[in-house]
């Protein structure tokens, strides 16, 4: 990946990482990657590299390279733009003088395990997976630079062969152990991406990623085969979230017979989820927004528009009122619905209270808009029932409890 644009006048730049694998079922697997490493162990590491590479590409003596001392995910590094590349040119031209340019490995080490610039900082998020990065990029004037780049790109992926001195160096200075490791560029890591997630059944999401990474212009709709809806433009995702009484009623699923509608949701909220927490992993800007109709029509711009004009979802809960207790009786007893589905776990809590006589005072459904809700929905109830001294009762249906008549949820009972 060339970033002519980034790079102090007359030098352009190419990108590149020595990708880690590691084996999940080593019994020396640490969930937790390893912290940066120091200035003297990063130079060390970083001579490795460079000497590999100098084999590899037939000679990069003319040309700068600049290594941090520390390993990322692929979520880190493949970010829209590329954030932490370009933090490693601005360092590089930062310690030029008057422009001047001299070849020298810039290697850049950690103070008791943090940098002094943030951007660099890996997150060493829990199970980050099997794959870990050590980015690299290197930098020359533009001739020179060329046909460097170009070799990269043609032969890295296939003929990156690791020396067995920095296999054994780069276990060593973060100590791990690798069940391979090999040398490829971004294209090559991207493209590596595209084949996962087309395999997997995802190719929109891919669309949608290389949309944001290659910051391409004009706005991208994405509408999948379950239903589900997503508008992107410079790096900011509109994704429509709907209840299952709109979804059913007003939404995607308006068209489904009664009897589809509880797996048919689920399927689209399983889609919801998968693409907002991966497209956010990947530092896409996730705003989600209540669906209704003009946010489903086919004129992306149009539904981009209409999406920027509403108030996003804040929070990581959404409350769907469908009968107040408008006259403010006391409650006397919560009767809690686990709207569950077997693969999702729970979608929503269909919350009915009732008063003293056992009549209906009102009826809400509360949805965990991300991964936290859910326990603060608990926490809410809990909170609820004891403050007021409530009597409340969880039920655990097996599926989803709705109306087919009037397509929406209802408390399961007794």
């Amino acid at each position: 990946m060339n970033n002519p644009a980034t790079t102090p006048p007359g030098l352009s730049s190419c990108s590149g990482a020595l990708t880690i694998e590691l084996d999940l079922q080593d019994p020396a697997y640490n969930p937790v990657p390893p912290a940066p490493l120091d200035r003297e162990t990063a130079a060390a590491v970083s001579g490795r590299i460079a000497a590999d590479l100098n084999h590899i590409l037939q000679g990069i003596d003319h040309l700068a390279m600049v290594v941090p001392g520390a390993l990322y995910d692929q979520t880190e590094l493949l970010r829209p733009g590329f954030p932490l590349l370009r933090t490693l040119e601005d360092l590089f031209r930062g310690g030029l003088r008057n422009t001047d340019f001299s070849p020298q490995i810039m290697a850049l080490g950690a103070n008791r395990g943090y940098f002094p610039v943030p951007e660099l900082n890996p997150e060493r998020r829990p199970n980050s997976g099997p794959l870990l990065l050590l980015p690299f990029i290197l930098i020359g004037r533009r001739r020179d630079l060329l046909p460097v780049a170009t070799t990269m790109e043609n032969t890295l992926l296939q003929q990156g062969e690791v020396s067995p001195a920095t296999r054994d160096a780069v276990q060593s200075a973060f100590g791990l152990r690798a069940a391979s490791m090999s040398y490829a560029t971004i294209g090559d890591l991207c493209a590596l991406l595209q084949v996962q997630l087309e395999n997997a059944g995802f190719t929109d999401l891919w669309r949608l990623l290389e949309h944001a990474l290659f910051q391409r212009a004009g706005v991208l709709g994405i509408r999948l085969d379950s239903g589900n809806r997503y508008l992107l433009a410079d790096g900011k995702v509109y994704a429509p979230f709907y209840t299952f009484d709109a979804w059913a009623q007003l939404g995607p699923g308006r068209t489904l017979a009664a009897g589809q509608l509880g797996a048919a949701y689920g399927e689209w909220l399983r889609a919801q989820r998968q693409y907002t927490l991966t497209l956010a992993a990947y530092g896409l800007e996730i705003k989600l927004v209540l669906g209704y109709p003009e946010l489903e029509q086919d004129d992306a711009e149009a539904a981009f528009a209409a999406a920027q004009a509403v108030a996003p979802l804040e929070g990581d809960i959404l409350l769907e009122t469908v009968m107040a207790n408008a006259a403010g009786a006391p409650e006397r007893h919560l009767l809690i619905t686990n709207q569950f589905e077997r693969e999702l776990g729970a979608l929503a809590y269909t919350v009915l209270a009732l008063d003293g006589n056992g009549r209906t005072l009102s009826l809400e459904h509360l949805y965990p808009l991300r991964p936290e809700g859910l326990r603060q929905i608990i926490e809410q109830l809990r909170h609820r029932g004891a403050a007021a001294g409530v009597d409340y009762q969880v039920l655990h249906p097996p599926t989803l409890v709705y109306s087919a008549t009037g397509r929406c949820l209802e408390s399961a009972r007794p």
